[in-house]
């Protein structure tokens, strides 16, 4: 009876999933046009934007999607259970999982270095070390995603032998324990990180609104000082190959400073709130008692949905990053005529 009512329950949620799958990809999309439209020079930000954005689509599209699709193939009659599909499940959704957890880390790490040292930041080739830091992100995450598919995992009762069990119980103690303890680490991370932002612009504010209360004599002492966090000293440097590099490269207003801070803590918060705790609380008590009922499938799933919807509607409340219709077919069709050039080459 129980087991039932738990497919029952699953069933009745997958056609839910399916269509904030649809949903969830059409507006990351858009989130992505939108910001490689507006923004014609992408800063680090952008890019780890952009990244987030498309390991969104990849969750809604691949494992989700899945997920939901295997759930109504049970009530067919020709069903054939496959553990392959559960195995390629498995693997992309802790992938997925674990890369938006260290990417949304990633963003805060960026938004405190730019604030808290620019001038360090913009003469550190902080894209190229965003790159990096995706790139590394992806191989740790497919790594130890990969591994429950290839052998480590619990040989008493497989995850993949009745159903698809995915909970980290049911995978494997050691998977279990390194999956959230890496968990763990993004979410302190992101909140430190967006912690010491938080302080070093309040801190700012604070200090530009003293010295404009100060008499005219002393104000001109003091607002050189005042608007350090956000203009910064003209220095260039230039590497060995000979590109050069300016402080001022990427200066931001002080309007627009608190606006990105605003932007990557509400999605920091968003991240931690809605996917990151509650998944972390999972896992925990799924390892402490052993075990994996209905109700943990379903957090689980859907606060892995819910954060790709809300995503799009975070970034989209920013003016920054805000493009209409016609800024995005623009942009679809720059990027289709230089596809068509490259063939014609």
């Amino acid at each position: 009876m129980g087991d039932s009512e738990s497919e029952s329950t699953l069933h009745n949620n997958s056609l839910w999933w399916l269509a904030c799958g649809m949903l969830a990809l059409l507006a990351n999309s858009w989130i992505i046009l939108s910001i490689t439209a507006k923004q014609q020079k992408h800063k680090p930000l952008e890019l780890l934007l952009c990244f987030l954005a498309g390991t969104h689509i990849l969750m809604a599209a691949v494992p989700l999607t899945t997920y939901a699709v295997v759930q109504l193939r049970r009530e067919s009659s020709d069903y054939d259970w496959n553990e392959s599909i559960c195995k390629v499940f498995v693997s992309t959704y802790y992938t997925l999982a674990l890369a938006t957890c260290f990417t949304v880390a990633s963003l805060s790490y960026h938004r405190m270095w730019m604030v808290r040292w620019p001038v360090n930041y913009r003469l550190s080739n902080a894209k190229k070390q965003a790159l990096h830091a995706v790139m590394g992100i992806w191989m740790v995450s497919f790594i130890l995603s990969t591994l429950p598919s290839i052998g480590w995992h619990n040989n008493g009762e497989r995850y993949y032998a009745r159903g698809c069990q995915f909970i980290v119980s049911k995978i494997g103690l050691g998977f279990g324990v390194c999956f959230s303890l890496l968990l763990l680490g993004g979410i302190v991370m992101g909140l430190v990180c967006v912690g010491i932002t938080f302080y070093q612009t309040l801190w700012a504010h604070r200090r530009r609104r003293r010295c404009r209360h100060q008499r005219a004599e002393e104000a001109s002492s003091c607002s050189s000082s005042a608007h350090t966090t956000f203009n910064v000293p003209a220095i260039v440097v230039e590497d060995v190959r000979g590109k050069r590099r300016s402080s001022l490269d990427g200066s931001e207003s002080a309007k627009t400073s608190l606006q990105m801070t605003n932007l990557i803590s509400a999605i920091v918060f968003l991240y931690d709130t809605l996917t990151g705790v509650p998944i972390l609380v999972v896992s925990f008590f799924s390892l402490r008692y052993d075990t994996a009922p209905t109700w943990m499938v379903l957090a689980v799933l859907w606060c892995s949905m819910v954060q790709t919807l809300l995503l799009p509607s975070f970034i989209w409340s920013c003016e920054r990053y805000r493009a209409d219709l016609r800024t995005v077919w623009e942009q679809c069709v720059a990027i289709m005529s230089e596809e068509d050039g490259d063939d014609g080459k």
